[in-house]
């Protein structure tokens, strides 16, 4: 087959193996532990699984394609519109969506910083476009850097935060710099995937009302404090206009009839929510008292995952951890080559991440 050189140049996105069969290959006989997704560890609502239960029996039948019922309650807890609203089969897909819709020239560029979520620039190599890369200040956005290198074909600007894969977060002053700095041709995306966890910080901003600004999408997502990664469904937020567009991209029925059932009772389960910030914020004091105690750096983060520094190559430290049972994030391919990302789980988890560390470093 003849494709051309760019896809060729692509690698498909690897993800790890079934945690059975893991176990398998390196003989271990207890549980595995996966901290390197960024799942939430108390899992899925119960009223949403009680809800795919129960429409089971549905899947047979197109979902709406509109999303109505989840698109009119969305609509109502975050008190816009609903044609300010649109689904995605997770944010991945929305992200697809708004290279298709909106950086359709050859000339147009995409703008960020980087180390960030690598979705941006897989798909923008996906669709051959220029991707601009400027490197963080510290480990969070260099606002700075990136008004100076907007230009005319900046079609596209990402703004992550809290960022994967650092944990911090950009100001509400600064996105609305960039705002403003941006041309009325180029859009502006704030992607708070981690926002249920964020927005349980005192120094967090609401950034959602910032889409009124202008040419601005704020994308959310079901799959990480919601718990709801399995079935794939995020959500984005924008001025009618640029919703209207986006939706004239979408494949229809993008997002299953369980995914839609499933949200629809999440967003009716505040304790579950609570719990999970909750858990999440008393497992990241936790671990930052231990990595104290080792003397290990850390980022102190507003997501539900730590960045920390074990001053050896990080991929050794990844591997033998793995052989105990404890599955991170290596943070070497993001050039971070002594550094490792570990989410946060329950206390029983994280303690037992805790003692593998220690046995691990050790030895190391």
């Amino acid at each position: 087959m003849i494709v051309a050189d760019y896809i060729k140049k692509l690698k498909p996105y690897e993800g790890g193996k079934p945690t059975e069969e893991l176990k398998r290959e390196l003989c271990i006989d207890g549980e595995i532990i996966k901290l390197a997704s960024n799942e939430n560890p108390l899992g899925a609502s119960k009223k949403a699984v009680e809800v795919i239960i129960k429409n089971a029996d549905k899947v047979f039948l197109y979902p709406d394609g509109n999303a109505y019922y989840l698109k009119k309650k969305m609509a109502e807890k975050l008190f816009v519109e609903d044609e300010n609203i649109i689904f995605g089969n997770g944010s991945d897909e929305l992200l697809d969506l708004i290279y298709k819709t909106f950086a359709t020239n050859k000339e147009d560029e995409i703008l960020y910083c980087y180390p960030t979520f690598i979705e941006y620039k897989l798909i923008g190599m996906g669709f051959n476009k220029k991707l601009r890369e400027l490197p963080l200040k510290g480990f969070g956005y260099d606002i700075d850097l990136l008004i100076e290198n907007i230009t005319d074909n900046t079609k596209i600007i990402f703004l992550n935060t809290p960022n994967n894969p650092t944990g911090t977060m950009i100001s509400r002053s600064d996105i609305e710099r960039v705002v403003h700095a941006a041309d009325n041709n180029c859009i502006v995306v704030i992607d708070e995937a981690y926002y249920e966890y964020a927005i349980a910080e005192d120094d967090y901003d609401e950034l959602l009302d910032l889409y009124k600004l202008g040419n601005v999408i704020v994308l959310r997502t079901f799959s990480k404090a919601y718990g709801l990664a399995g079935l794939r469904i995020g959500y984005g937020i924008a001025k009618r206009e640029i919703i209207d567009y986006l939706n004239r991209t979408r494949p229809p029925f993008n997002v299953n009839i369980l995914a839609q059932e499933a949200a629809l009772a999440a967003l009716d389960d505040d304790e579950h929510i609570k719990k999970s910030v909750e858990s999440n914020l008393k497992g990241k004091k936790f671990l930052y008292a231990e990595f104290e105690k080792l003397d290990i750096d850390y980022i102190n983060t507003y997501a539900n995952f730590i960045l920390f520094d074990v001053k050896k190559d990080a991929n050794t430290v990844y591997e033998k951890l793995l052989k105990k049972g404890v599955i991170v994030r290596s943070m070497a391919g993001y050039g971070y080559t002594t550094s490792l990302r570990v989410t946060v789980g329950t206390m029983e988890e994280n303690k037992v991440f805790i003692d593998r560390l220690k046995e691990v470093l050790a030895n190391v």
